[in-house]
């Protein structure tokens, strides 16, 4: 990546004097020691669980280590272990502190001092709550926690000193400490005083501390800034005169530095090889301070007097707007000695962590393959420069790309300055349908060659006089799928709706591409793989969705077109998995299985196929019954489907609000409004509760008779006496009746233009009324069924008023699925009718093995089909 000088000549005389604007360098919380410390004491969790569910493995490792030295050999170590034990445990210590002290590094000394004893404390404390935990319970069930109770708390003491005093290859001191500490704590494994997991979870318990400690309290950042910083700009070949900090989040914070700097232009060889060559050309003058000497002097800085610095700072950000990608942390502008003007793209390696996590994140939130993020900062300077130059090459981008320059842990990377304005500072009137169009096509030419931006927003977009230009292709991709280019056009789509409307920016996409393009992106069209400035502009996924509408209807005959699914995982997701955990977690917790296999041990299979088969049924009844009340179009099949993921919902909702709210969900994904489908929902559960009342009427008035329960008739009147007084008060009493009227009102004012919709389809009403009816002679068929396969039966209206009044009874517990009061309901009233109460729990229990239970296989099966085809 070296670049040739574009801004001067090297000289014999290079010293300049620069004005620095900057932030001063402050203490600050790195992420990579937040993720170092998860991820040691995520690997502290590891270490226990393998003791513990892989106790004989470990212990066998252990033994077999021991086992190759034989006690000869540890005869021979035991000196020098108790030599290496107390250079460790002394002199290591001192002479870190001791070091740190001497560099006059005062808060990481308070760093050190709090982690070791945060450290030693922790591990104390560990080992003695293992300890007790070990004493209180039964040795077989603690018996894998007798590896932590001799913890070592100098070793994790130790590991935290050596964490906070420095890298493994950025101090000699470090490393030697480091080897040292290791090597004891393999020896002190050997010989049998400590155990392997107990040792490994001690150091990485240090660390993890030191790590926590660290990044609460801040560190130094290792960054190149002040006079070095000036050096590395001259090494990308810019001499400079000014260099302005242009970060929106430190203007307030920045001051003014004069630097006068002795660094060449460009790469060039150091000091000591050109005074070689100068000699070999000519001896006499060899010893005589020349540019090649001048050039080895170290730069100096000091303050500038008389320089307002937040004003050149908000100037330079007004004057030369620019977006900072993600996986860029400083930008600056700078002015040469020929008033030439570069923005700078500055990358640190304490950052690089933030951008491979969220490219990390990105890859596992989302199905659409992207390129790996860069693991080191030289892999980070390469992309940025190789995307810059490859949109050049391609003519998609203006030639910016000037330089760039590295030095230890910083990489800058200089850009000519383009005077365009960004879509963010343009009015979107302003715009011409020539310029939109210019955006596709420019966006197309980079899809030819096979480069994709994936960050697409107003930020990045500049209004030029060739039309709209895409820029920071930084963390673009190369060699990219069809999916990936997709989403561009999805997110350019929508950029461009945000600035100049939703019907603009649709009419230019639909001229500048071919229908097929156009097809493709409709799918996409969704709020997960919008950037978040895009975002701000749509802030629900139903205002991306009008985009998407819109599209659809300047497509002939298309019809209505579902959104892919991106995301690998979502809350629809979690929920998904979550309920499979309830669901086992209350299966396991609530059924008895020993009553369970005794019950269909004594069932007869005939009646038991048939009392499976008949609960089949009600999904067909429930989802004609939706099918019918629904005025717009959704497939029988589809609904099918929804009724059988049902049965894992009813899990862990109440008994009959799962599948009210699955059916709800089910018909906003089919493009229904929310209130519609609140109505028919409604309308759908009032349904099914008249259906059975009416179905209890016919069957009273067909066999003449109330059943065979053995309830006194004199109870029965006094019910219906109390019955009519209660609607008698209901009419008469107005407080009463305007209180009810207030309850129901909203209900009836939702359902009612569904009502009056439906009374205008009587068709729609029969069908309704059918799948009801299915599904009531379902159940009730389920239940006379199971009860039949121990031998006893009921009158038809027995066992249908049993049935309908326990299960509606046990269903107003609120418990998940009426678990536990729907089986004692059931129970109850086949013991009313006179059903031994052996057979009716076993009845009851079979019956809800069917309905319940059993179906907990069916639902999942179906949830994952419905989530794939994107149903709910």
């Amino acid at each position: 990546m070296k670049t040739t000088q574009t801004t001067a000549e090297v000289t014999d005389d290079p010293s300049t004097r620069v004005l620095l604007v900057d932030a001063p360098q402050r203490w600050m919380r790195q992420p990579a020691d937040l993720i170092g410390a998860l991820g040691a004491f995520a690997s502290i969790g590891i270490v226990v669980v393998l003791s513990m569910y892989a106790r004989l493995t470990v212990l066998g490792v252990t033994s077999d280590v021991r086992a190759a030295t034989s006690s000869f050999v540890e005869q021979i170590f035991f000196v020098p272990i108790n030599i290496l034990e107390g250079l460790v445990s002394f002199f290591v210590p001192v002479a870190v502190v001791g070091t740190i002290i001497f560099r006059r590094r005062w808060r990481t000394v308070v760093t050190a001092v709090l982690a070791t004893i945060v450290t030693v404390a922790l591990t104390t404390m560990t080992g003695m709550i293992a300890q007790q935990i070990v004493h209180a319970r039964s040795a077989s069930v603690v018996s894998p926690l007798h590896m932590f109770t001799d913890s070592t708390p100098y070793l994790a003491a130790i590991s935290a000193l050596l964490t906070i005093a420095g890298t493994f290859r950025g101090s000699r001191l470090v490393r030697w400490g480091w080897i040292l500490t290791v090597a004891l704590a393999f020896l002190l494994v050997l010989q049998g005083r400590q155990n392997l997991p107990s040792t490994v979870a001690t150091v990485l318990l240090g660390v993890g501390i030191a790590l926590l400690v660290r990044f609460i309290i801040g560190t130094f950042p290792r960054r190149v800034t002040g006079a070095r910083f000036v050096d590395l700009i001259k090494r990308a070949g810019v001499d400079p005169q000014e260099i302005i900090r242009c970060d929106s989040e430190i203007c307030d914070e920045v001051v003014a530095w004069s630097v006068l700097s002795y660094a060449p232009l460009g790469y060039t060889d150091s000091g000591a090889i050109r005074r070689l060559a100068r000699m070999w050309q000519n001896a006499d003058n060899a010893l005589v301070p020349s540019a090649a000497f001048t050039q080895s002097l170290p730069s100096t800085i000091g303050p500038a007097s008389g320089v307002n610095a937040r004003e050149m700072a908000y100037h330079a950000r007004s004057s030369y707007p620019m977006f900072r990608p993600v996986s860029v942390s400083r930008t600056y502008l700078v002015r040469d000695r020929q008033d030439l003007v570069y923005h700078v793209h500055v990358l640190d390696e304490d950052r690089l962590i933030v951008g491979a996590m969220a490219d990390l994140w990105r890859q596992l939130r989302l199905k659409i393959t992207y390129r790996e993020g860069s693991r080191t900062l030289h892999d980070a300077a390469q992309q940025h420069v190789l995307m810059q130059l490859a949109t050049e090459k391609a003519k998609v981008s203006p030639r910016l790309f000037v330089g760039d320059a590295h030095a230890d842990s910083t990489v800058c990377v200089v850009y000519r300055v383009s005077h365009s304005p960004l879509l963010d500072d343009v009015d979107g009137r302003t715009i011409t349908d020539e310029a939109l169009d210019s955006f596709w096509q420019h966006l197309q030419q980079a899809h030819v060659r096979g480069i994709s931006h994936g960050d697409i927003h107003a930020g990045c977009v500049r209004l030029t006089a060739d039309g709209l230009h895409i820029t920071n292709w930084q963390d673009g991709s190369l060699l990219t799928s069809e999916t990936v280019r997709f989403v561009d056009l999805a997110q350019g789509l929508t950029m461009l709706a945000g600035v100049v409307g939703i019907d603009r920016a649709v009419d230019s996409f639909t001229r500048a591409m071919p229908f097929e393009r156009v097809m493709s992106v409709v799918p996409l069209l969704q709020k997960t793989i919008m950037p978040a400035r895009t975002r701000e502009d749509f802030p629900k996924s139903k205002d991306i969705g009008r985009i998407r509408q819109a599209l659809e209807d300047r497509l002939p005959d298309t019809g209505s077109m579902e959104p892919v699914e991106l995301n690998r995982f979502s809350p629809k997701t979690i929920i998904t998995v979550s309920l499979g955990v309830f669901a086992i977690y209350f299966l396991a917790a609530s059924v008895n299985f020993t009553d369970l296999s005794l019950a269909i041990q004594a069932a007869n299979p005939m009646w038991m196929m048939l009392s499976f088969g008949a609960g089949l049924l009600t999904y067909l009844g429930a989802a004609i019954t939706l099918k019918a009340y629904t005025q717009e179009h959704i497939p029988l099949g589809q609904s099918v489907l929804i009724q059988v993921v049902a049965s894992l919902v009813t899990l862990v909702a109440p008994a009959g609000i799962g599948p009210a709210a699955l059916n709800l969900r089910f018909l906003q994904k089919k493009n229904v409004d929310t209130a519609p489908a609140l109505a028919t929902v409604t309308v759908v559960q009032l349904a099914q509760f008249i259906t059975t009342v009416f179905s209890l009427i016919v069957l009273t008035l067909v066999t003449g008779e109330l059943g065979a329960l053995s309830m006194p008739s004199q109870s029965i009147v006094i019910s219906i006496v109390l019955a009519l007084v209660a609607i008698g008060a209901i009419f008469v009493i107005r407080p009463l009746r305007s209180w009810i009227f207030a309850k129901i009102q909203p209900t009836v004012e939702q359902i009612w233009p569904r009502l009056v919709w439906l009374g205008t389809h009587p068709r729609r009403l029969a069908f309704g009324f059918l799948g009801s009816m299915i599904m009531t002679v379902a159940f009730v068929a389920c239940f006379g069924f199971a009860l039949g396969s121990f031998g006893y039966q009921l009158p038809l209206v027995t066992l249908a008023v049993t049935y309908l009044v326990s299960n509606s009874v046990g269903s107003l517990v609120p418990s998940p699925g009426g678990i536990g009061p729907v089986e004692a309901a059931l129970t109850g009233g086949l013991v009313l009718t006179g059903i031994p109460y052996s057979v009716a729990l076993s009845t009851a229990v079979l019956y809800r093995l069917f309905t319940f239970w059993g179906r907990v296989p069916l639902g999942w099966i179906a949830l994952q089909i419905a989530t794939k085809r994107n149903y709910i």
